[in-house]
């Protein structure tokens, strides 16, 4: 019997753009979002982040579980590795469904460092530090959602 080889299977390359912005990041979705975190997101985003939370610099190594240290060396070296690439974009998404649900980023910015009874008096970035966490942040922004609508 004759084996009949197949002709390779060619799949589409993903284009990431290296020159993603906070927003257009938020946007990611799928497999462009997949791909963008697995070739490592531009450590300038988490300079854009903490600008546009008004945090400063060192407070966003918490939730990108980094010393201060690393966050600097990865600033310097210019990406962020998978994990850190993952948490940034989870980050960015949460804070665009906050600006969008609350209706302003000052908004957002706002709710983001406040006390909250429905996260059991902790901040939404605060629980950003998991990913249980996050879920329960965008939980309760889904509830303020439903009731805002309703």
């Amino acid at each position: 019997m004759a084996l009949v080889k197949s002709p390779p299977v060619r799949r589409p390359r993903i284009l990431v753009s290296a020159a993603l912005d906070l927003d257009s990041l938020s946007e990611l979705e799928g497999s462009r979002a997949i791909a963008a975190v697995k070739v490592g997101l531009d450590a300038k985003l988490v300079r854009q982040l903490a600008e546009k939370l008004g945090l400063p610099l060192e407070d966003m190594a918490v939730p990108l579980h980094l010393t201060g240290r690393t966050l600097h060396r990865r600033l310097e070296a210019g990406r962020l590795s998978l994990d850190e690439s993952e948490r940034l974009l989870a980050l960015a998404k949460i804070f665009k469904l906050a600006s969008t649900t609350l209706g302003s980023r000052q908004k957002a910015v706002h709710w983001m460092k406040s006390a909250l009874p429905a996260l059991g008096g902790k901040t939404p970035l605060e629980c950003a530090e998991t990913q249980i966490g996050l879920r329960e942040v965008e939980d309760v922004l889904v509830r303020i959602e439903d009731v805002v609508y309703s």
